[in-house]
């Protein structure tokens, strides 16, 4: 009878040890960056910060358009963009308006917000050509032709400007929280010349040690790769 009653404790302690391994669930492990891409989380409205410093002898009416390079997986690319479908060109921000910090930099999307939005073009991912887990190009107006209505076009750069020039990128959520965010890959941010590709600007990123973003607060956005990364 003891041995009988001890195999069976045995047995339903197997049983436990068991159940306990097949629902505790292994770490998410990220896919890994790309070389040369930084991976972004953007929530709320929020956009990464990428710096351009233009070649001796350019100056900005030497350059007439932004394009970047994005790819997004089959989960995330089933999430609403912000503001009707706006993927919006933020700046031309100031390094001023950049509060210093060695952790994060944030422009205030409370003051920064719609006399800084450049390009407030509608696209959809279907207008941009977004497939999961392909990259597809997006373009940016730099001219203010396409800026929101409350757009100041004091803030597009003198023509005779040299920079640095910061501006604010990225296909953001509609909607609050990290979990809610649109994460995605993203490379090749470039100020591209009007007749010389030689002179074209890829951006290095934010120009900062530290993450960068314009973002309402909470700032719940991430960066991984990269300058202005979050640590892996």
């Amino acid at each position: 009878m003891k041995k009988l009653l001890l195999i069976t404790v045995v047995f339903i302690m197997a049983i436990a040890m068991t159940g306990c391994a097949t629902s505790s669930a292994a770490p998410v492990e990220l896919p890994p960056v790309p070389e040369g891409a930084e991976r972004i989380l953007l929530e709320n409205g929020a956009y990464a910060i990428y710096k351009f410093e233009l070649p001796d002898g350019a100056v900005w009416a030497d350059y007439h358009k932004i394009t970047a390079e994005y790819m997004v997986d089959a989960a995330n690319i089933t999430k609403r963009i912000r503001n009707t479908n706006n993927v919006r060109l933020m700046g031309n921000y100031n390094e001023s308006d950049i509060p210093s910090s060695s952790v994060e930099r944030i422009i205030n999307l409370e003051s920064h917000n719609g006399p800084y939005i450049m390009d407030n073009a509608p696209r959809t991912w279907e207008s941009m050509g977004a497939a999961a887990n392909e990259w597809f190009t997006v373009e940016y107006n730099i001219t203010g032709s396409t800026a929101h209505a409350q757009f100041n076009r004091s803030n597009i750069p003198a023509p005779d400007a040299t920079g640095p020039f910061f501006f604010g990128i990225g296909l953001t959520s509609q909607d609050a929280g990290r979990r809610n965010g649109i994460t995605q890959f993203i490379r090749n941010v470039t100020l591209h010349h009007v007749s010389d590709p030689a002179l074209n600007v890829v951006s290095a990123g934010s120009g900062f040690d530290a993450r960068t973003f314009a973002s309402f607060y909470p700032v719940l956005s991430t960066r991984t790769g990269g300058q202005s990364a979050d640590a892996e």
